[in-house]
């Protein structure tokens, strides 16, 4: 495997070896560059218990558990990267450290490698997460996790709301996609959106705390504040400000989580936080302040 890739496997439930139903119920992957493993799954199993109303639902959550320690134990011990085996083979790790392949109901499968599109993992992880386990969240909350994706929608969608209806936004003068900012390390981190007003160039970065774990949201914030306490420097030398947009996690009990990491990435300078329920706002000084009519 190469460092411009990553593998994933779906754990799924098989509750009929005959008929052959499947449901995906969890998700295995490995960023070789990060040399990591994450565990994903949803945390109700709402669809699968109206599928089966006899499934024992107590066994799966706990597998569901002890994979998730699995894979945090895994994670602390180097010797399992130290050889080239698990970037060619996530199956024999699998099979080896967490499901022998048999005829049980749980198995992993559907083993695929991906192209590593972004050094941004965590967003890799939400895409996955919404791609293969919103559905479980359909009878609960009614709605699927809002990521960096749909947050850069919602902006990108009230900024042409404000433009002529002939006025693309990648040919709007002012306006850069995708610009790319180097720290003093050489290392790179990608703006989805940057503007110009006055002699600032604002750098728009959308980052979701729409997650399912306290810990998922505070490892977030201090991957982001650390990128950012890196940038400073070069934002002083050039005078950036980054303007950060925000989701809020929807799942109850991890306001306080979220607090935190608000109060982390407040901490660098030229930071700016900005909430969903503030975005046509933040679209409309965009447009006024960077003189996009």
């Amino acid at each position: 495997m190469n460092k411009g890739t990553f593998t994933y496997a779906l754990l799924q439930y098989r509750h009929s070896q005959i008929l052959g139903e499947v449901l995906n119920i969890g998700l295995v992957a490995f960023f070789p560059v990060e040399q990591k493993l994450v565990f994903i799954y949803p945390e109700k199993l709402l669809r699968l218990r109206f599928a089966y109303p006899n499934l024992p639902e107590r066994t799966i959550k706990s597998y569901l558990k002890y994979f998730e320690e699995r894979v945090a134990d895994l994670n602390k011990q180097h010797s399992v990267f130290s050889s080239n085996y698990l970037e060619h083979s996530l199956e024999r790790l699998l099979n080896e450290e967490f499901l022998a392949p048999d005829s049980s109901s749980l198995q992993f499968g559907n083993f695929k490698t991906a192209v590593l599109y972004t050094n941004n993992t965590q967003k890799i992880i939400d895409q996955l997460y919404n791609l293969y386990f919103s559905v479980f969240q359909v009878h609960d909350t009614h709605t699927g996790r809002v990521d960096e994706s749909i947050l850069l929608k919602k902006y990108t969608n009230y900024l042409k709301s404000l433009l002529p209806s002939d006025q693309l936004l990648r040919d709007t003068k002012g306006v850069f996609i995708d610009y790319a900012v180097n720290n003093n390390d050489h290392a790179s981190l990608k703006f989805d959106i940057a503007w110009k007003a006055h002699n600032s160039l604002h750098l728009v970065k959308p980052i979701s705390f729409d997650l399912l774990k306290a810990d998922s949201i505070n490892r977030k914030a201090y991957q982001y504040f650390g990128q950012f306490a890196d940038l400073q420097d070069t934002a002083e030398s050039n005078n950036y400000l980054f303007d950060v947009i925000l989701a809020k996690p929807k799942k109850k009990g991890l306001s306080k989580a979220y607090d935190n990491a608000i109060r982390l990435l407040e901490k660098p300078n030229r930071v700016s936080l900005i909430e969903q329920d503030g975005l046509d706002q933040y679209a409309k000084d965009t447009v006024i302040s960077g003189n996009l009519l």
